[in-house]
């Protein structure tokens, strides 16, 4: 077998010895690291848990990765195969026709010359983490092949087709396509910038722009924030300006407005403003996006420091929600060998153990939600659609074409065009108009699955930032360490902009906003011990002096689900590992918006007779302790404040916006969030945009945003109050009855969907799984305790290690044992050591990598 030397320090063949000539002459790096050597046979050991949790032994990188390869076919063959062909839109070659759009949207959405180009670029050791990952891959698939019958996961069997083989630009796009075009690529400037004209065509200029920074601010300096204020004194935002009055750039009438965001494949769609919206919100539930308007909601975090920590020096609990699918989004694994020692899990099985630990260090992560896309508006040649204005010349736009193969029915080829700020998200040919996306981490994605690889490798808090300073994607990062030390760093290439450049909106591509450069991760937020003692995200604001997303779905503001947690943790003194997870549970079941609001409502009704229906409620509402369970196991929550909270919310919203937000756009901001039994909980509980805004509203000359516009329409606050109040107990009682005893909502379960993040099937129809009760927490959950000599690591990942399925229909016995566990808030063990690891081996396997 053929792979790439590991380090040319120890040569063991002739091929080495070719490499150690070849290093005198004047070749680049990057052919160095292209040549490929004739080695003699590793061997790799797989050590497989109780709960199947394979730890690979090996002394090479290469081998090493061979081994995880090859266990994770085992284990998640067909899942795989279906995550490689979704991020790259190949799934109507095995599907069929029904997914050819889906495949042209995701082949518009990344670079593949680039990627491969970041691969060939790797050093020897980088590249034989993919190579060696994609020969374990092919080993295993090789055996399936031969033994279809028995091997074969049963979805291919039903499905009709084989799975193929892996290369290393495989391994990177299963990491681009999921991490980088999923979490690195959110933007709605397009969308912002339809509300925005809407609001100014109804309202005008001033009360439209007013609206507008009301509903996404630029900056709420009330945010609570990851780094305790005054912790970090680092300037990220070189910029202090309120974007107030520049005139919109852009389309004139509906019709126009909704072409900006929907066309496709260089065409036109003339869809009017609603069938627009429609489209979009098709395409988000089509492609299994989540959250409003189909954006996902992600992730926690708690670390807890010596100053804080009691019965250990530091603990780490990462709650990281992806959503929940079968088989499990993250897959575990032990890697040992090769200067690699660590136990953990990670998304897809990347080769970067993103959530873990090794003897002397934990990590985690978290989305960070900072801006690193902006969307430049390129106007076109009127004689040639093909070339764009910049710096005052037309240029021609680079063109790829890419061909669909369709299962059952010809081929179809699509031409994909990029300008000089990246791939065209849209076109309008009519109004000589384009849109381009630029990435700040363009051209680094390789890079950051290397540095997220290699985090895994350091043994202290200086080389574990090291590898952060190189993740170009919007991550927070965090760190434990034996020694009690924690840590966060804000990850990310962040683009710094010209002053007149209003990030939440499209730019010129005409070359005046063109970014001024990157800026340098010391200005990215981070921490080192902080004077709190611990450290809670909840993908809140890193630290003061930082600009919100430019998302509509997404804003920094005072009303933050985080203070779930820090309420906790401010309110007792030490923590136990057992008191981190309690609090982790706690607010798993916390509604999220109810701190805010009951304060409120308490005071608007203080003056009413305390018979009257809508002061008893308000009492209801302060006994409640905020949280919706379900322990006599019946099928509904316990709690009547439940119930009467959630008629209230959606009803306030309506009350104060629907009069001032026009059209569809009105929907963006009268969600609450709440999932219901029909609408199951695809990703975490958080506060939508419209429940953001309205506190700021309430909170009126007092809010972290300027009130300039009054969404009240000078009625007093608690007259709105009082109104929405009144309407939700109607409808409680027209439901339920008068008796609270009955105003119980039936539990929303907590679903594992069979479609992966993407939408697409990676499990039989029959195989989606559900707990009693959703829970507002990570897809997985680990946690990870320091006591200054030793590591105790525990998580739960559900519904369990293997997806495998044999032909005759039956499922591994790890495919959903830690779905009881998930449920019960329980915990497995992890083993790092090899003494730990052999006393709970089940089953051993030894590997040669070369047949």
């Amino acid at each position: 077998m053929l792979y790439y030397a590991e380090k040319p320090s120890a040569p063991r063949t002739r091929g080495a010895q070719m490499y150690k000539k070849l290093k005198r002459t004047a070749l680049s790096t990057a052919i160095l690291a292209a040549l490929p050597m004739i080695v003699e046979a590793g061997e790799v050991t797989i050590k497989r848990d109780t709960w199947g949790v394979p730890h690979v032994y090996a002394e090479t990188t290469h081998d090493l990765f061979y081994g995880y390869g090859y266990s994770v076919a085992q284990d998640r063959l067909y899942q795989m195969e279906i995550a490689k062909r979704s991020t790259q839109g190949r799934m109507a070659e095995v599907l069929g026709a029904g997914y050819v759009e889906y495949d042209k949207k995701i082949r518009t959405n990344y670079d593949p010359t680039s990627i491969q180009r970041q691969i060939d670029a790797l050093n020897t050791d980088d590249r034989a983490i993919l190579d060696g990952y994609a020969a374990g891959m092919n080993a295993w698939i090789e055996q399936t092949l031969d033994k279809r019958n028995s091997l074969l996961p049963k979805q291919f069997h039903d499905n009709d087709f084989l799975p193929e083989a892996w290369t290393a630009f495989d391994v990177a796009m299963i990491f681009v396509g999921s991490m980088g075009n999923r979490f690195g690529d959110y933007n709605t400037e397009i969308q912002n910038q339809q509300l925005l004209d809407a609001l100014i065509k109804e309202h005008g200029e001033t009360d439209g722009w007013a609206i507008f920074n009301q509903l996404n601010p630029l900056n709420d300096p009330s945010a609570p924030t990851t780094i305790p204020k005054g912790d970090w004194e680092g300037t990220f935002d070189a910029r202090h300006v309120e974007l107030v009055s520049r005139p919109p750039v852009s389309a004139k009438t509906e019709r126009d407005i909704a072409r900006l965001a929907v066309g496709q494949d260089g065409g036109v769609l003339n869809l009017s403003l609603a069938d627009a919206h429609r489209y979009n919100a098709k395409q988000f539930h089509d492609y299994g996006l989540t959250g409003v308007a189909g954006y996902p909601q992600t992730s926690n975090m708690i670390v807890v420091g010596k100053k804080k920590a009691e019965g250990a020096n530091s603990i780490l609990l990462n709650g990281p929600q992806f959503g929940w699918y079968n088989p499990a989004y993250t897959y575990s694994i032990g890697l040992h060998g090769a200067g690699f020692d660590l136990v953990g899990n990670t998304p897809f099985a990347y080769p970067g153990i993103l959530f873990g630990n090794n003897n002397d260090i934990a990590w985690g992560s978290t989305w960070g939600a900072g801006d690193v896309v902006d969307i430049y508006r390129e106007t076109l040649n009127p004689d040639n659609p093909n070339e764009y204005l910049f710096e005052g010349q037309y240029r021609p736009m680079e063109r790829r074409t890419e061909t669909i193969k369709i299962k059952g029915a010809a081929s179809v080829q699509i031409d994909i065009h990029k300008t000089s700020h990246g791939l065209l998200v849209s076109r309008d040919n009519e109004q000589n108009l384009a849109y381009a996306k630029k990435r700040a981490w363009q051209g680094r994605e390789v890079e950051t699955l290397m540095a997220w690889t290699r985090q895994g490798q350091a043994d202290n808090h200086k080389d574990w930032l090291q590898q952060a300073s190189r993740s170009a994607f919007n991550i927070n990062f965090y760190y434990a360490d034996q020694q009690g030390n924690i840590g966060y760093a804000f990850t990310g290439k962040y683009p710094e902009r010209k002053p007149n450049h209003d990030n939440r909106l499209p730019a010129s591509g005409e070359g005046g906003q063109e970014w001024l450069g990157i800026k340098p991760f010391a200005r990215n937020p981070q921490v080192y011990n902080p004077s709190s003692g611990y450290i809670a995200n909840w993908n809140n604001k890193p630290a003061d002096d930082f600009i919100a997303p430019d998302m509509f779905w997404y804003s920094w503001s005072e009303a933050d689900r985080v203070d779930t947690m820090k309420a906790i943790m401010d309110a007792q003194e030490k923590f136990t590992a057992e008191d981190v997870k309690q609090m982790m549970e706690d607010v798993s079941y916390a509604d999220v918006n109810a701190r805010y609001f009951v304060p409120f409502l308490d005071a608007a009704t203080q003056g009413l007779q305390t018979d009257d229906p809508r002061r008893q409620a308000v009492m209801l509402l302060k006994a409640w302790e905020q949280s919706s369970h379900d322990r006599d196991r019946d099928g509904h929550y316990d709690e009547a404040a439940t119930t009467l909270f959630q008629a209230w919310l959606p009803e306030m919203l309506t009350l104060t916006f629907k009069d001032d937000i026009p059209g569809q756009y009105f929907n963006w901001y009268a969600s609450a969030g709440y999932p219901s039994p029909e609408s199951p909980l695809r990703s975490s509980v958080n506060i939508q945009p419209g429940t953001k805004a309205l506190l700021q509203a309430l909170r009126g000359d007092d809010a972290g945003v300027k009130q300039t516009y009054d969404f009240f329409n000078g009625r007093s606050s608690n007259e709105l109050l009082l109104n929405s109040l009144e309407a939700a107990l109607q409808k409680v009682k027209q439901t339920h009855g008068d008796d609270p005893a009955h105003w119980k909502l039936p539990v929303v379960p907590m679903q594992f969907f069979t479609n992966n993040f993407l939408g697409m099937p990676q499990a039989g129809k029959d195989e989606l799984k559900q707990t009693h009760i959703a829970m507002n927490r990570g897809t997985e959950n680990n946690l990870v305790i320091f006591n200054g000599k030793q590591v105790e690591t525990h998580e739960v990942v559900a519904p369990g290690q293997s997806g495998f399925i044999a032909p005759d229909g039956t499922p591994s016995p790890h495919y959903d044992d830690q779905l009881k566990l998930y449920e019960n808030f329980e915990y497995k063990p992890t083993w790092l050591t090899a003494k730990q690891v052999d006393a709970n081996t089940q089953s051993v396997t030894h590997l040669k990598t070369e047949q």
